[in-house]
């Protein structure tokens, strides 16, 4: 009797454990933009190759297409991750030794397959031998698409409008 009390025990605590430390949706969704950020930011020296990965990569945290609305840039279009990967590449060529952040970052899981999240964004870097700072609110949405967590739609939140 004691030892199916002691099994009982034990596997109650092995489910508690595996319930307690399986990362929760909002927990995956902050690890996509900690993943962003990674390959988004560029080394000064970051050699081709690297930098062709990350852009593929950083891309691949999207979905296919992607929604990306800047309206000081009058950007208001869908981007396949062709596309995405593609401006990632400029994007990195033309800020060859800058750090992207995201701070702030407020997720609102709107239902099983929908999120809602708002953000900082925060650019440092090096630009002609000039230093940059620059910060940008970002309203985004997340879907999650075969188990895995991608971003559907960036909007860039103009200061004025707010």
């Amino acid at each position: 009797m004691n030892n199916k009390i002691l099994l009982t025990a034990i596997l109650l605590v092995v489910c508690g454990a595996i319930l307690f430390l399986w990362p929760s949706d909002e927990k995956k969704i902050r690890g996509k933009f900690a993943s962003l950020a990674e390959y988004s930011s560029t080394e000064q020296a970051e050699p081709v190759l690297e930098t062709m990965k990350k852009a593929a990569q950083a891309a691949k945290l999207c979905t296919e297409p992607c929604l990306i609305h800047v309206e000081s840039l009058k950007i208001d279009r869908e981007f396949s991750q062709k596309e995405l990967n593609e401006r990632f590449l400029m994007m990195k060529k033309r800020l060859p030794d800058t750090e992207f952040k995201f701070h702030d970052i407020v997720v609102d899981i709107a239902g099983d397959d929908r999120a809602e999240v708002t953000t900082t964004l925060r650019i440092v870097g090096t630009i002609v031998d000039e230093q940059i700072t620059d910060a940008y609110e970002i309203d985004i949405t997340a879907e999650k698409r075969d188990g895995d967590w991608l971003f559907s739609s960036f909007t860039v939140v103009e200061f004025m409008k707010k």
